[in-house]
């Protein structure tokens, strides 16, 4: 059994994570530790049968044309950096860090009796479908003195790729074998 993913992204956001202020007329340095990692924000129990950060490892996204690749630290393990800085004298810095949302539907196909089969629900030809949610939060940072330097909403264009098919077969949930029934119920199917 394998299963195929209809991923849609939600949202590319900055994320405030910490801001210093400077009231004096010295410079003064900061260190602030930050994570980078994909968390399941919803449906994590996909992760009892398929792994969730390795869909993501390797996958793209493209913003101004610039493609922005989806790095092992942002997706299959998390990391924490810690990163120094000087705010000069009378001033207030922001630390941002990007934050990219993602919604999944998948689907299953069990390879069973010399045939690829679409799994169905419970006593249904109609394909099975789990739903998840994650974030990632990616090694992409920005210090500002400034939070209107952000410039506050955009639109982003997303050219919309053809999600996989499946097959022009279905078995239903109880005609599957038990090792597939076994992997669906780990999930909640």
């Amino acid at each position: 059994m394998w299963a195929a993913f209809d991923i849609y992204l939600v949202d590319i956001t900055w994320v405030s994570k910490m801001s210093w202020k400077n009231d004096t007329d010295m410079m003064q340095t900061y260190s602030y530790s930050c994570t980078t990692g994909l968390t399941i924000t919803s449906g994590g129990e996909v992760n009892n049968g398929f792994s969730l950060g390795r869909i993501y490892q390797g996958a793209t996204v493209t913003i101004d044309n610039q493609e922005r690749v989806f790095k092992p630290t942002e997706t299959k393990e998390s990391r924490t950096t810690t990163i120094n800085f000087s705010v000069p004298p009378r001033s207030l810095l922001t630390f941002y860090q990007r934050r990219y949302r993602f919604r999944n539907s998948i689907f299953f196909i069990l390879n069973a009796w010399g045939k690829d089969w679409n799994v169905g629900g419970w006593k249904s030809q109609e394909t099975a479908r789990k739903e998840c949610e994650v974030e990632i939060m990616s090694e992409d940072y920005v210090i500002l003195q400034s939070p209107s330097q952000l410039g506050g909403m955009a639109i982003v264009n997303v050219n919309t790729v053809d999600g996989f098919r499946g097959t022009n077969a279905t078995k239903t949930w109880d005609d599957c074998t038990g090792r597939c029934k076994d992997k669906l119920r780990a999930m909640y199917i």
